[in-house]
């Protein structure tokens, strides 16, 4: 479907408007899977303003700023092509900490909830293993809450080998490894 195609952009100012309208489509649903926490935004539901998060995002995509424990990470934005529109949030950290191979993956990705089940998340995987190659990174660690059958078939659909489960903060974790 035509419209159903989408891009990975880098987030600018531009988008500000669309972002806080995504931060508040979390804030207004809960999956009963994670709560209103948003993967693959960083800290966009608990910044005070847009502005700071786009900061935040530049510094960490260059490794500056980054608190301790955090590694590189460049945020992607899953926009729809047909109409601009943010339908998703797409980040690749550059490197792994053990915890994040443990539990947290190279990848964390979100879709709008009015926006899920059309495919996006498919998509913004395909095209952010793309952005890891072009990063380096040729053996990418993607995990998902084990409640999440979604995620788990998105990552298997997209080359995810199963590598069992971590427990963390009273989840569980499904932890896969794509190969490049």
């Amino acid at each position: 479907m035509k419209d159903c195609q989408i891009k990975l952009v880098l987030p600018t100012k531009e988008y500000s408007e669309q972002l806080e309208e995504y931060r508040q489509k979390f804030k207004n649903w809960s999956s009963g899977i994670t709560g209103v926490f948003i993967h693959g935004c960083g800290t966009l539901g608990e910044k005070e303003n847009i502005a700071e998060w786009l900061q935040e995002c530049e510094d960490y995509m260059v490794g500056k700023n980054l608190p301790e424990g955090f590694v590189p990470a460049t945020q992607f934005l899953g926009v729809r092509e047909s109409d601009d529109k943010l339908v998703g949030m797409f980040q690749i950290r550059h490197g792994l900490t053990p915890h994040l191979e443990r539990i947290g993956g190279h990848i964390g990705y979100s879709v709008a909830p009015d926006e899920q089940g059309k495919g996006y998340a498919t998509m913004m995987l395909i095209l952010g293993l793309e952005e890891c190659k072009k990063l380096g990174i040729n053996r990418v660690r993607v995990t998902c809450i084990n409640k999440n059958v979604a995620s788990a078939k998105v990552i298997k659909k997209c080359g995810g080998e199963y590598d069992g489960d971590a427990e963390y903060e009273g989840n569980v974790f499904e932890r896969y490894w794509i190969n490049l």
